[in-house]
């Protein structure tokens, strides 16, 4: 098996004097070089390939979601008509049984909110509060001060 990048690299780094930067053997130097640029070149088209596999993947993932979808509003349209059919009224066959089962839920109008605020804040539930970026962002760019925010630039490598 061939050298990884990182032993080319320490093959390269041999190759320089330390004292004099001056490189001890041309002819190697020059074949590592080579070796090296092709090992980047292999490894770009790798990465390359995975990100295309992946989106390959995510595209067959987003059909399958659709078609899923699909299939589960027909079967709650044909659960729909069932309901219809039956009535509330038991169902049964040797391949089918058909009941019905209760269940209690809670629903609540509009004003509920605004009453549990002032009279029972024991029935609410709150959100812990997240930053937002885009908020924060624009505030700095428009030159105001905000305490332990700032704009970081980062280098990301594009590889197409």
């Amino acid at each position: 098996m061939g050298m990884s990048i990182y032993d080319i690299d320490d093959a390269i780094i041999k190759l320089v004097d330390a004292d004099t930067g001056e490189i001890t053997d041309e002819e190697a130097f020059d074949a590592l070089q080579m070796e090296r640029s092709q090992k980047v070149e292999n490894t770009g088209c790798l990465y390359k390939n995975l990100v295309a596999e992946a989106k390959a993947m995510k595209e067959e993932e987003a059909a399958l979601a659709q078609r899923r979808k699909a299939v589960e509003n027909k079967a709650e349209r044909i659960k729909n008509l069932l309901v219809y059919a039956l009535k509330g009224e038991k169902f049964e066959s040797p391949r089918l049984r058909c009941s019905y089962r209760k269940a209690k839920s809670v629903q609540f109008d509009d004003g509920f909110v605004e009453w549990a605020q002032e009279h029972a804040d024991d029935l609410l539930t709150y959100k812990e509060p997240t930053p937002n970026r885009t908020a924060i962002k624009a505030a700095l760019e428009d030159g105001r001060e905000v305490e332990h925010a700032e704009i970081v630039t980062n280098e990301s490598l594009q590889v197409k």
